[in-house]
C-alpha cells in the first residue's frame, strides 16, 4: 500500500489514473470565492473545532454537522454488516452497488488515539474496497476506485485522494489545514469554505462517473490505466494508446511508467512504447541523441494539468545494464555512451546520471548484415543546462559518486565525464 511511511512507500501521482484529483486543485486554485453561506458553514466549524472535548465522539458530534452541511451530503458511520466502522463514510448508490465516495477518520486531538487518522483513513478506504463478499467486489475490474479521505485530528483536518490501480495509494491532496487560533478567523472560513466547496463539486462528479459504470466480473487493464491515453503526433495525427501491464516503477518514489500500443486511427498494428510520467524532464536532450539513435525515439513530450509530464518513446529491445547484471560495456557499447556524452556536452547539455539502470544495451544493424552490440541512454530526468540543472536533494549514497557530487548541487559535465570514467573501469 503506498501511503508514503515509510519514504520509500510513496506511489505515482493518483491524478495519472482520474481527473477528478486535478480538478479538486483547479478549484481551489481559481479565482472566484466561496458562496457566502458556506463561509458562514466552514465558521461554525472552526468555532467547533477549537472547543476542547473530553473525547473523539463527543468532537464528532459537534462537527460533523457543519462538515455535512458544507459537502451537501451525510458522513455517517457505515451501516451493520461491515468488519470495520470507520468514523464516517459518504456512500452513493450507484448501479455497481453503494461505493464510497469518502471516508472519514477522526481523533480528538494530536496524539490522541493511539493512531494516525491519515494512516487510519488510508486503510479504511482499503478495507471498504477489499472487504470480503463486498457487494462492489468487481467494481476494481472496470476503474480504479478513485475516493476521498478526510482525516481529523483535533482543529486540524486533512483531504487525501485514494484509488486502487495495481496498488492501493493514498496521497494529500491538501496541508494539514489548521482550523483554531487565526488572528483572523472570517479571512480563514473563506479559505476553508472553498476548499471544502471544492471537494463538494469533485465528490458530485464522482457521482456521475459511478453512475456510468458497468460491473464486470473480469479485470479490464485500459480502466484502471493511466487516463493519457491519447497525443496529437507532430504531423497532427491523434495517436490512441493502449495500456498493456502494470507500473513498471512500482519500487521508484512518485515515479510511473508503462508498457503500451501507440496506434493512429487508419493503423491495425500500431508500435509497441514506454509512456513515462515524471515531475520533470528535458525533452531537448532526449531528442537530441534520439536523433543519432544514440536513445529511444521520442514520440510525444506533453505537461499535464497536474504539472507532471508524459513522455512517450519508443520501447526498445534489450536490457539496461542493471537488470542484465553487465559490470562493463563492450568496446562498441562503450563508443556508443561516448558518442552520446560529448552530443550532450557539445549542446550544452548534460546527463547527471550515467549509472547502469540508465544505460540499455541494444543490439545495431551494420551496413552490409549483421549486428553488433550497442548502447543507448534514457532517463532524461536529471538532465539539462550546465550550470543550471541541479540533482535531487537526495542522492543513494550506496552509488560510487564523482568528488563534487552533492545532493541539490550543480550538475557539471565534469561529473559526467567522471561517471564515464568510473563506467569504463566497471566501478559504477
Amino acid at each position: 500500500m503506498a501511503i508514503g511511511r515509510p519514504f520509500e512507500t510513496t506511489g505515482p501521482p493518483i491524478s495519472i489514473y482520474h481527473t477528478v484529483f486535478s480538478e479538486f486543485k483547479t478549484h481551489i486554485e481559481a479565482p472566484n470565492a466561496a458562496p457566502p453561506e458556506d463561509v458562514v458553514t466552514a465558521f461554525h466549524l472552526i468555532q467547533a473545532a477549537a472547543k476542547v472535548y473530553p473525547n473523539e465522539n463527543a468532537r464528532l458530534r459537534s462537527i460533523r454537522p457543519f462538515i455535512e452541511k458544507l459537502l451537501k451530503r451525510l458522513v455517517p458511520r457505515l451501516p451493520a454488516g461491515y468488519s470495520f466502522d470507520p468514523d464516517g463514510v459518504a456512500l452513493y448508490d450507484a448501479p455497481v452497488g453503494l461505493v464510497p465516495l469518502l471516508v472519514m477518520e477522526a481523533k480528538n486531538d494530536i496524539g490522541a488515539g493511539g493512531s494516525d487518522p491519515d494512516v487510519q483513513g488510508a486503510f479504511s478506504f482499503r478495507k471498504m474496497w477489499a472487504e470480503e463478499d463486498s457487494p462492489i467486489s468487481e467494481v476494481p475490474n472496470v476503474c480504479c476506485c478513485p475516493s476521498f479521505v478526510l482525516s481529523v485530528a483535533g482543529p486540524h483536518i486533512t483531504i487525501h485522494g485514494a484509488i486502487f490501480a495495481d496498488q492501493f495509494i493514498v496521497q494529500p491532496l491538501t496541508e494539514t489545514l489548521g482550523l483554531a487560533n487565526f488572528p483572523n478567523p472570517y479571512e480563514r472560513a473563506q479559505y476553508i469554505a472553498k476548499i471544502m466547496v471544492a471537494l463538494r463539486h469533485c465528490l458530485e462528479a464522482l457521482e456521475k462517473f459511478y453512475s456510468g459504470l458497468t460491473p464486470s466480473d473480469i479485470p479490464q487493464r485500459a480502466n484502471f490505466s493511466p487516463i493519457f491515453r491519447e497525443y496529437y503526433a507532430r504531423d497532427g495525427k491523434k495517436v490512441a494508446l493502449t495500456y498493456t501491464g502494470p507500473n513498471l516503477l512500482p519500487d521508484r518514489v512518485g515515479r510511473a511508467m508503462f508498457n503500451a500500443r501507440a496506434k493512429l486511427l487508419d493503423d491495425e498494428e500500431g508500435i509497441f512504447v514506454k509512456v513515462k510520467f515524471t515531475p520533470q524532464y528535458c525533452e531537448a536532450a532526449h531528442a537530441l541523441l534520439a536523433a543519432s539513435d544514440l536513445a529511444p525515439r521520442l514520440h510525444h513530450c506533453e505537461k499535464l494539468k497536474d504539472g507532471w509530464t508524459a513522455v512517450v518513446m519508443d520501447s526498445v529491445d534489450g536490457r539496461d545494464m542493471e537488470s542484465a547484471k553487465q559490470r562493463s560495456l563492450s568496446p562498441s557499447a562503450l563508443e556508443d555512451i561516448e558518442r552520446a556524452i560529448g552530443a550532450l556536452h557539445g549542446a550544452g547539455w548534460v546527463f547527471g546520471d550515467l549509472r547502469p539502470p540508465n544505460i540499455m544495451l541494444c543490439e545495431r544493424d551494420i551496413l552490409g548484415g549483421g549486428t553488433r552490440k550497442g548502447a543507448m541512454l534514457v532517463d532524461f530526468d536529471w538532465a539539462g543546462k550546465e550550470n543550471e540543472q541541479r540533482y535531487p536533494p537526495a542522492l543513494n549514497p550506496e552509488i560510487k559518486w564523482p568528488e563534487g557530487v552533492v545532493g541539490g548541487g550543480i550538475i557539471k559535465m565534469e561529473h559526467d565525464d567522471r561517471m564515464l570514467a568510473l563506467l569504463k573501469t566497471g566501478e559504477l
